[in-house]
């Protein structure tokens, strides 16, 4: 024999389902007018797709977080006997409860981390760009001095030949 269904109502499910009548009439006092401008913001704006996406990601977070929260209670070990010490300075660190820390206190600890990341690269990137601009600087320099002994000329507007044996000199004796 099938099991009817009691509705909150004190009807069966069996019944009601055989007279549609009386469930069309429930219908239509409580059936609400249909909203067209709802309708084409749920369906077709960016910014309501937007919110149910951050409301998706922030369920997501806080069940991730809760889980992280359960099973570190379920893999916390039990707490090891302590042994009274000679310190009772000791004995009052050690029996003092450890405060957990809430949500925005971890997330404020790692906005700083990552703040104290950033100032870091800055610092090495400005570093690395001093580097840079010295080793340019001394480049410039030397080749200024290589152009300066090269476009060296006498009075009758040869070349002076002096200033070019040294240079070749040098390259001589650094590749030795």
């Amino acid at each position: 024999m099938p099991s009817t269904i009691m509705k909150p109502d004190g009807k069966n499910g069996k019944s009601a389902r055989f007279n549609k009548n009386a469930t069309d009439a429930n219908e239509q006092k409580t059936k609400k007018p249909f909203d067209k401008k709802a309708y084409r913001l749920k369906k077709y704006s960016n910014k309501y797709k937007v919110e149910q996406w951050e409301d998706r990601r922030k369920k997501a977070v806080l069940r991730g977080f809760y889980k992280d929260l359960e099973r570190d209670n379920k893999n916390a070990s039990p707490k090891p006997l302590l042994i009274p010490s000679d310190n009772p300075e000791e004995e009052n660190k050690e029996t003092q409860p450890k405060k957990k820390r809430n949500a925005f206190h971890s997330a404020k600890l790692e906005f700083q981390r990552k703040q104290e990341e950033k100032k870091q690269k800055e610092a090495e990137m400005l570093r690395v760009k001093a580097e840079r601009e010295e080793a340019l600087q001394k480049y410039k320099q030397k080749r200024m001095e290589n152009y300066k002994k090269l476009s060296k000329k006498t009075r009758r507007g040869q070349p002076v030949m002096k200033d070019r044996l040294e240079m070749l000199l040098e390259k001589i004796q650094q590749t030795t």
